[in-house]
């Protein structure tokens, strides 16, 4: 797997759910992805929980979406460098460098974003926040049952903006 790092590649999960993007880095449990989601649109970054990954590959689409994105400079640019190895390390890398994250639990329908408050070592304590920037309760989420993890893109950098402070 690692001949796909800085690889346009697709990763199937076993829900049959479909991810593409630039493969940044690998490790037991994560898969750190500069996330495309339609087309050769870059929007943000995915770390995706390897317990769900059935298969990545690489395909001809694959191969052409790499060339496009070659074209437009975006394989080469730098990425936030994070520690996958360990979910304790993962998480403290996340809250110091991203500040906000959106997680994706078992099923894909549902996501929580807001900001990682206490890191343990089997689980992480996110207070939340609404789809109009309004802060909400803290809630705990296992590792294991975190699908992937979401930051960096267009929708969490538009709701940062209106996002009150904490007090």
């Amino acid at each position: 797997m690692r001949e796909f790092i800085n690889r346009v590649v697709s990763i199937t999960l076993r829900n049959k759910t479909y991810f593409q993007g630039v493969l940044i880095n690998l490790s037991d449990d994560w898969c750190y992805l500069k996330y495309i989601p339609v087309d050769y649109i870059v929007d943000g970054f995915v770390l995706i929980n390897r317990r769900y990954i059935a298969n990545i590959e690489m395909t001809d689409d694959d191969i052409f979406t790499e060339n496009i994105l070659k074209l437009k400079g975006i394989i080469s640019e730098k990425n936030v460098k994070l520690d996958i190895n360990n979910n304790v390390n993962l998480l403290l890398d996340l809250r110091s460098k991203i500040e906000i994250i959106k997680i994706e639990l078992k099923d894909h329908h549902k996501a929580y974003i807001g900001k990682i408050n206490i890191i343990r070592e089997h689980s992480v304590k996110i207070h939340l926040f609404s789809p109009n920037a309004t802060w909400l309760e803290l809630e705990t989420f296992l590792y294991k049952e975190i699908r992937a993890i979401y930051f960096d893109d267009d929708y969490i950098n538009s709701l940062k903006l209106i996002l009150p402070s904490i007090i």
